[in-house]
């Protein structure tokens, strides 16, 4: 429930340009055939894509215990991450190139605070911060070099009593976005100066060109600095039934990709357009729960309700760009209304019955339309059946057809898929060894997901097989 005041998550994307440049100077016939070798690559269809990647994680945690009566105990947490991939172009002559090039340093610090107990009074505190270092560099570079810094202060306090819980939270962060450059989609300048050399644009393509890039705002450096709150209730109704009700006013900044990505995103088969005077999400809203965990059944019911001013989200206007559609970051006034539900039935001695089910429902309150790319009601049946080390969990995933669809969307068909888990354990004095098999889309069927961008273009993934081994040593 307070999620929303402690986590942070981060995503990036990025091009590099792997074409060099001709020194001047160079002889006629060699330019002729740097050229010749340049449209033949240009024209050529790329036959795959592979990714060379690195990624190099470091974790640290230290803690100290039995401080005092005030704060019983300190954890810090340090993370940093150097994350490089290559996006490799075979083409079909048995070339190669490397057609995009992404670099994301990241630095992630977190301390708590524990407080001691006063009487029914009890809570955490502490601070979080990120430094972040985004390069995306290339001809489909989606946004310039760009270094991210934040910094957050939050506090959880708990008042329990016999059968009630009272808990308020609150956070107060910046983040700070500086770009290395303002202009973005540079590397379409580029692009079109070659062409302005070479004589094969026209004049109207040109001017075209120019009132796109015109219309892309400068990637501004840009300072939020807001704070989000929560209060909430914990009462127990019956022996293991509980009722949880809780308000929340969340602050969100908008991510580095919603501000300047301006360029084609290859995963999306998109062309971004973000918008670097973007403003900050907020958002009220109350979320209702009645829990049991007792016996044979352990379930809850949830209802929530949310309202935001400014909210972002990725706008389809119809549009294309080299042959991709147009995907622009905008804010609108929204509101989201759902409920989900699951429940755990023990059967037998070592077989269990899963349910579930969700539905949202999302609106654009000031056109009065649903937002895109939202999931329909959906529901789950499964069964888990356990025996010493063996486990087999067989589920059923269904889907309703949604039909309330944003300006642009089609409409996407329900769908019925079966997966299939199992697993066995073998356990030994200082091992366990595992041995798991995954099977998903059992029936292999045809059908696409609503909120994804491509749907329209591919289905969801068919039938697959994937085996684990797994051994853990204690």
């Amino acid at each position: 429930s307070y999620g929303v005041l402690f986590g942070q998550a981060f995503h990036a994307h990025g091009h590099e340009d792997e074409q060099g440049h001709k020194e001047e100077g160079e002889e006629e016939e060699g330019e002729e055939h740097h050229e010749e070798e340049e449209e033949g690559h240009h024209g050529e269809e790329i036959e795959r894509v592979s990714l060379d990647l690195r990624r190099q994680s470091y974790r640290f945690n230290w803690g100290l215990q039995n401080m005092g009566s005030a704060i019983e105990s300190f954890v810090l947490k340090l993370s940093y991450t150097d994350w490089k991939h290559d996006e490799v172009e075979f083409f079909e002559d048995g070339d190669q190139a490397i057609g995009t090039t992404f670099q994301n340093d990241q630095f992630i610090y977190r301390g708590v605070f524990e407080q001691g107990r006063k009487g029914a009074l009890s809570g955490r505190f502490g601070f979080w911060g990120i430094d972040r270092a985004y390069e995306a560099a290339g001809e489909e570079a989606l946004s310039p070099p760009t270094d991210q810094r934040g910094f957050a202060l939050f506090a959880l306090e708990e008042l329990s009593f016999e059968r009630v819980k009272f808990q308020f939270g609150g956070r107060v962060e910046t983040q700070r976005y500086t770009p290395a450059f303002a202009e973005r989609g540079g590397h379409e300048d580029e692009h079109e100066h070659e062409h302005e050399e070479e004589g094969e644009e026209e004049e109207g393509e040109e001017h075209h060109e120019e009132e796109h890039h015109e219309e892309a705002p400068d990637a501004v450096k840009r300072v939020f600095t807001g704070g989000s709150a929560a209060a909430g209730l914990h009462a127990d109704l019956w022996r293991g039934g509980a009722f949880v009700a809780n308000y929340a006013h969340s602050y969100r900044a908008p991510a580095l990709e919603e501000l300047y990505n301006f360029g084609p995103h290859a995963g999306n088969l998109a062309f971004e357009i973000g918008d670097p005077r973007l403003d900050a999400e907020r958002g009220d809203g109350v979320d209702l729960s009645l829990r049991h965990n007792e016996g044979r059944l352990r379930g809850e019911v949830n209802l929530f309700y949310y309202g935001f001013r400014n909210f972002i989200f990725p706008f389809a206007p119809g549009e294309e760009e080299d042959g991709l559609q147009v995907i622009e970051y905008t804010q609108r006034n929204a509101r989201f209304a759902g409920a989900e539900a699951n429940a755990d039935i023990g059967l037998s001695r070592g077989l269990r019955l899963n349910l579930g089910m969700d539905f949202v429902d999302a609106q654009d309150t000031e056109l009065g339309v649903p937002l895109p790319r939202i999931p329909p009601l959906r529901g789950k049946i499964g069964f888990d059946y356990r025996v010493a080390g063996l486990r087999i969990a067989p589920e059923l995933i269904l889907a309703s057809q949604q039909h309330q669809t944003f300006s642009g969307e089609t409409r996407t068909p329900g769908y019925a898929v079966v997966n299939l888990k199992a697993s066995y354990t073998y356990t030994q004095r200082r091992s366990a060894h595992q041995f798991s098999v995954n099977v998903f889309n059992v029936g292999d069927r045809l059908y696409r997901n609503h909120s994804s961008f491509i749907k329209d273009l591919a289905p969801e993934i068919g039938r697959g097989v994937r085996f684990t081994y797994m051994v853990r040593f204690f």
